[in-house]
């Protein structure tokens, strides 16, 4: 329950701007303490009616109860035993052998090492090159028969990313296909998995970028993309505060923060009217990094890069430094503040989302499914030689 002594706590800037705590003490008084997100908001809107009776509603008030309401939001969420945060041991898979899987996957690798320059870039003066890793074809189809009727989106989507990854389009969506019908629908097998999880962020994320805008917009689905995009935020979401922050977060931080930077304008919808979403990828590009931080792998470049990132978004409102002060200058709040307000409301999101989830108001049906991956096939011919001879000539072994 959310006491009277974290609220308090919590509400010394508000007191301070409205000096209105006889209301509050009498609220409490009379046991309406709020234990849930639609409690906060009857207790904000019966103190807003009050505020305005007395004429003293303001912009600084609106303000400072929009502040206040996020941090008791995410209070309540997370000592509420939100299934963003819990893992119901008698719902868990037992799905220890993916471990199996991905220890065969392993032994499907080559020694072969070859470099792919990132296009488009993302920085008009530094090159990035993704390094690939050759897979043993027969080997790799050995695996997945071993493995495939267990149909598991991470093991579906490891494989299915090789062969598409390869320009093998005609066997590897099929393979995408069955991760993502999957977890498209409330409820599934997997919400307690984090490997079941993890395939399922994944899968998402390759089908909305194999699919592209054009996709949605040509087969006028655009109300199926931003189902899509929610899944995909709340899976990231859901692996991130699952697995407590783990290393492995790492992954899902930043790449939560590249979605919500990617897909702005989306987002900005997705999120409450006035949210910046350049905010929210301030906030995971440090918690990004935080996590590197605190498992002591910031010596590796590209994690030091997230705190880069942020820094940089902060100070200049772009990836690339200029002279317009950015958010710095924008914002009435410091750097470390903003990454905190954006994690607070990430969390906000997530619950929302589950709800929208849980309430059957993102599933995707199979037709839609069906329709999305014969346009994606359409679109990609088969063309794993041509690809090969390509990044051979970039072989670094």
């Amino acid at each position: 329950m959310y006491s009277e002594e974290h609220f308090k706590r919590a509400i010394g800037n508000l007191l301070s701007s409205t000096e209105d705590y006889d209301f509050f003490k009498g609220y409490f008084d009379n046991k309406n303490s709020p234990t849930t997100t639609e409690d906060l908001e009857k207790l904000f809107d019966t103190f807003k009616e009050n505020l305005k009776e007395k004429g003293k509603w303001n912009n600084d008030a609106e303000i400072s109860i929009k502040i206040f309401n996020e941090q008791s939001n995410e209070f309540i969420i997370q000592n509420s035993g939100s299934p963003l945060f819990i893992t119901n041991k008698t719902k868990k898979l037992n799905d220890g052998w993916v471990l199996d899987f991905l220890t065969d996957f392993e032994k499907c690798k080559t020694e072969d090492r070859f470099a792919e320059e990132v296009r488009p870039r993302r920085y008009k003066t530094v090159t990035e090159n993704i390094i690939l890793l050759g897979v043993d074809g027969k080997k790799l189809s050995e695996t997945y028969s071993k493995y495939s009727d267990f149909n598991h989106p991470l093991v579906n989507y490891t494989v299915s990313s090789t062969l598409y990854n390869s320009k093998n389009y005609s066997q590897g969506l099929p393979i995408l296909k069955k991760a993502v019908e999957s977890i498209s629908s409330y409820p599934h097998y997997y919400w307690d998995s984090e490997f079941g999880i993890e395939g399922a962020t994944w899968s998402i994320a390759d089908l909305l970028y194999l699919a592209g805008n054009k996709a949605f917009t040509e087969l006028d689905l655009e109300g199926e993309k931003y189902k899509f995009l929610k899944l995909l935020f709340l899976y990231l979401s859901r692996y991130i505060y699952m697995s407590k922050s783990n290393i492995k977060s790492i992954d899902f931080y930043s790449n939560r923060a590249r979605i919500v930077k990617g897909h702005y304008m989306e987002f900005a919808g997705i999120f409450d009217l006035g949210i910046n979403p350049d905010i929210q990828y301030i906030s995971d590009m440090y918690l990004a990094y935080d996590v590197a931080m605190r498992n002591n792998l910031t010596s590796i470049p590209s994690f030091m890069q997230f705190m880069w990132d942020s820094l940089k978004m902060y100070r200049h409102g772009s990836h690339i430094p200029n002279n317009s002060g950015g958010y710095q200058e924008i914002e009435d709040r410091t750097w470390m503040e903003l990454v905190h307000d954006g994690e607070i409301r990430s969390i906000m999101l997530a619950d929302k989302l589950f709800k929208e989830f849980s309430n059957h108001n993102l599933n995707i049906s199979k037709p839609t499914i069906d329709k999305i991956f014969q346009y994606i096939q359409s679109n990609n011919i088969d063309n794993t030689q041509k690809y090969m001879d390509k990044i051979t000539k970039r072989r670094l072994n």
